[in-house]
């Protein structure tokens, strides 16, 4: 698995750099114990205290800061900050390409394993760190149909022990499992970053 995900990122051609803000979430797979056999992947939902995205699904990750040298170490440093990660114990795999935030945020999702057993702990912006089975995620997307500027974009969604994966967060994970895995998960990724309205 580690070798793929490695390959099939690294074929990914790269694409411009907006002029928008940056930001970096890492996409973390569990891969330890009994995870080897059955990764799982990390997802937050953040406080309804904070003033952006409150109360919603995400990845750990945040704004690149100064002493940030590149946006991977910025969605470490996030993870680190918001649910205790410890960053020794994770095993870079790759990037995805940029989507853009409805705050008009560029955001870039990192690919990891984590090789180790975690403490997470989630700081005052985190109300709940949670996993999902890479094998559920595979196998359960829902489908969606929405009008962006008088086009039907399709986006999908996930529903896990009552935790909804929706809008940017979904999106990222479509194109992870897609690229990653071979998955067949229906989302107009194009239209989306051509519009940057979602």
């Amino acid at each position: 698995m580690i070798d793929s995900i490695k390959q099939k990122l690294e074929k990914l051609n790269p694409i411009e750099p907006t002029s928008l803000k940056k930001a970096g979430v890492f996409i973390g797979i569990l891969y330890h114990d009994e995870f080897i056999e059955n990764p799982e992947i990390i997802f937050t939902q953040r406080s309804t205290r904070v003033s952006t995205h409150s109360g919603e699904v995400s990845f750990p990750g945040g704004k690149w800061e100064e002493g940030d040298n590149n946006l991977y170490e910025t969605s470490l440093r996030e993870s680190n900050e918001e649910i205790n990660l410890n960053v020794d114990d994770v095993q870079y795999l790759g990037s995805l390409h940029y989507l853009v935030s409805k705050h008009k945020i560029e955001v870039n999702p990192f690919v990891g394993l984590i090789t180790k057993r975690q403490n997470f702990i989630g700081n005052a912006e985190i109300a709940h760190t949670f996993t999902v089975p890479l094998d559920f995620l595979l196998n359960n997307a829902r489908e969606h149909k929405i009008d962006r500027k008088n086009t039907n974009v399709i986006v999908p969604s996930w529903v896990y022990n009552d935790q909804t994966i929706w809008g940017l967060t979904a999106m990222i994970t479509a194109d992870f499992l897609n690229i990653c895995f071979d998955a067949d998960v229906k989302a107009d990724l194009d239209i989306i970053r051509e519009h940057y309205d979602y």
